[in-house]
């Protein structure tokens, strides 16, 4: 009994360790929230006219609406049916409103969705880590890799809709990875459902994991059904329950979309509202790339500044921290990802067949978004910054800690050895600690 006791607390324990740490990231990035200098970030300006109309009118904004405009280029969010953000701003903002009305109180109550987004991310990676390699140590390495990275953090600090893709990227894989350890049940279906709407209702460019994600469910299920795991009638229950649940809760602002703009996704009718800025003005505010793809990837810097500011570029892609930070970033990735790819006999589970197509169609995510971010830039506006392929983060965290692992398998004999695994981990966090104290917090550019 005393020894059952003990399991308990022990559990209870580990647990504690992982609130902890969320807790520590969460007061981290709201003290960098709340000494931000509002309109210092990428996109923040637009983003902000959002939650802060539906603050002052209770009502959702439309795209003409010049409260929610920038004075050139026609330009406005509320063209898009991705308002999730912006909504739960709004609320922080009423609630902050119930204590003080001041201006910057009220930026920063708004960017309270982002710090929140962030560590719901952090969660359910590190809970994705710990199923797969069933060691709470490494799920705290996960919490603290993704967590800590420079620009995930930037992110969770200041308004924006990236971190809210990233998390809904992450609970999408969560619940997928859940599915393939046990099994599909009526409560994975909700979660599944659940990291599909963030997605939809966050930003679209984490629609590549979402088509994906329901291409690997559909996979999953019929494959349970195949072999007892899962009946027929359980298998149709899970699969309605999931579409009606992102149905109830992302159709209707789509819906709404479709009914002012004759537009689903608002892609179109933003595009049109800048070309009316064109024609009455003559003035360019978007600039493709003047040449093709393979050109703009080899003779452009496109591939380096995407790469610093998935990593680390603050303010208006002006603060770059020293290139050692980058050449650190890219070779503990590296490192991690390199184990798993090289040790790929180590099987770890009978789950092997379905985790190596789930990582298949992980990678083709990877890749397709990528490829989004790059013709975006060809086609649309030259803007090559790693915010927009974060999403890749997650799994990229995934890949890296199930490399560790398999390493750390093969010196399960020495001790010794096995304890310089974590010498890494300790100099990114202390490294990404660093940077963002050195280029963010305490660079008079960016914070008041």
């Amino acid at each position: 009994m005393l020894q059952e006791k003990g399991l308990i607390l022990k559990k209870k324990n580990y647990d504690l360790t992982l609130l902890l740490i969320i807790m520590a990231l969460l007061v981290y990035y709201l003290i960098i929230a709340y000494n931000l200098l509002f309109n210092k970030n990428p996109d923040e300006l637009l983003r902000y006219k959002i939650p802060l109309y539906i603050y002052r009118h209770g009502a959702l904004p439309v795209g003409t609406n010049k409260e929610v405009m920038l004075p050139f280029g026609n330009f406005s969010y509320a063209y898009y049916p991705q308002l999730l953000g912006g909504i739960l701003s709004s609320i922080f903002m009423k609630i902050m409103s119930l204590f003080s009305t001041k201006p910057t109180l009220l930026v920063f109550a708004a960017r309270w969705t982002s710090s929140i987004f962030g560590i719901i991310t952090v969660y359910f990676t590190a809970k994705s880590c710990k199923l797969l390699t069933n060691k709470r140590i490494l799920s705290y390495a996960a919490a603290v890799i993704i967590g800590l990275l420079p620009q995930f953090t930037y992110l969770s600090a200041y308004v924006n809709n990236d971190v809210i893709a990233i998390a809904g990227v992450s609970i999408l894989i969560f619940s997928l990875i859940i599915a393939t350890k046990r099994k599909w049940n009526y409560k994975v279906a909700v979660l599944f459902a659940g990291g599909i709407i963030v997605c939809l209702l966050g930003y679209l460019n984490s629609i590549p994991f979402v088509l994906l994600g329901i291409c690997y469910a559909i996979f999953t299920i019929v494959n349970q059904y195949k072999t007892g795991e899962v009946s027929g009638k359980s298998a149709m229950k899970i699969v309605g329950l999931s579409i009606v649940i992102v149905l109830l809760f992302a159709s209707p602002l789509y819906i709404r979309n479709y009914c002012l703009y004759h537009d689903f996704t608002g892609a179109k009718a933003f595009n049109d509202a800048n070309q009316r800025w064109l024609i009455s003005t003559g003035k360019q505010t978007m600039n493709p790339y003047n040449g093709s793809i393979i050109r703009m990837m080899l003779d452009s810097n496109w591939m380096v500044t995407t790469l610093k500011s998935t990593v680390s570029l603050f303010g208006y892609m002006s603060v770059t921290p020293k290139v050692g930070y980058y050449i650190f970033y890219l070779l503990f990735f590296y490192t991690g990802i390199l184990f798993k790819i090289v040790l790929t006999k180590i099987n770890l589970d009978n789950t092997t067949k379905l985790k190596k197509i789930f990582d298949i169609l992980m990678l083709l995510g990877v890749i397709l978004t990528i490829c989004l971010s790059i013709y975006r830039s060809a086609t649309t506006d030259f803007q090559p910054q790693g915010r927009y392929i974060l999403t890749i983060f997650p799994i990229i965290v995934i890949w890296w800690i199930e490399g560790i692992n398999k390493f750390s398998i093969l010196l399960v004999n020495n001790i010794k050895i096995k304890c310089y695994i974590y010498i890494p981990v300790i100099c990114y966090v202390v490294l990404s600690l660093w940077c963002v104290l050195r280029y963010v917090i305490l660079n008079p550019l960016l914070v008041g």
